[in-house]
């Protein structure tokens, strides 16, 4: 039993808690009234513990930052938290990297993030949302007026899942500031596409990218450093590019 108090941090990192430890861990949650940062990162908690996460979200209204990364959370259990994200506009940092979620929960979690939600900080590195996935993604950056970081490293993106996100960053997003891509198998065309979208963009508003990693030429590295002298050149705007 937890002694409620007015704990503000819960650390329960690497912990091997599993679903029936999560289920304690999602009591404490509902009856804090002062819990602001959670960490479950690598407890295996699945599925069933992530829903139980979830539906302790729903009630809770003081929780900014939860971790559950690692946790062998995929589509299903991916989905309760998207759900537990429609009525919840006090989390902003939300980490679910190292969760087998595939495209089938980037979308679940992309189809309420397009209008719900106020995450400003989505990390989905090492996810394996792929390109379909990643489609999912882009189309939800259209809409979505909250998330400022977005870390989608390690998904096989490939030069598909590049090109998809391209797309979107020519459409005015006010909020997105970072974009970290690295690991993602991206070749010279995924990095043209991407040049191409900083070109056509004149507000773009991203002013970090993370290609390192990837499989870019001097051909590939090349337009997107053109592209960077092209958004500075229009808008005086630094866009600090890696790779």
């Amino acid at each position: 039993m937890f002694f409620l108090g007015k704990i503000t941090l819960l650390d329960f990192g690497n912990n091997s808690i599993t679903a029936k430890g999560a289920f304690h861990v999602a009591e404490y949650i509902k009856r804090s009234k002062n819990l602001l940062w959670v960490n479950l990162y690598m407890n295996d908690i699945g599925d069933e513990g992530a829903e139980k996460i979830a539906d302790a979200l729903k009630e809770n209204q003081t929780v900014t930052t939860i971790d559950l990364g690692g946790n062998n959370i995929r589509a299903k259990g991916v989905g309760a938290i998207a759900e537990a994200l429609k009525d919840n506009t006090v989390i902003t940092n939300l980490e679910l990297g190292y969760n087998p979620i595939g495209a089938d929960g980037a979308k679940a979690l992309s189809e309420v993030l397009k209008f719900h939600g106020n995450v400003k900080t989505l990390k989905l590195g090492w996810c394996q949302i792929g390109p379909k996935g990643a489609e999912f993604v882009a189309d939800m950056l259209r809409y979505n007026n909250t998330i400022s970081i977005l870390d989608l490293r390690a998904n096989g993106l490939r030069d598909e899942g590049a090109a998809c996100l391209a797309r979107s960053l020519k459409v005015v997003n006010e909020t997105l500031t970072s974009l970290d891509l690295g690991f993602n198998e991206i070749r010279d065309d995924g990095a043209f596409a991407i040049a191409q979208a900083l070109k056509a963009n004149e507000d773009v508003t991203v002013t970090s990218l993370n290609l390192a990693s990837n499989f870019l030429t001097k051909f590939g590295q090349s337009a997107l450093t053109d592209a960077r002298d092209h958004v500075y050149e229009m808008s005086e705007r630094e866009v600090n590019i890696f790779f």
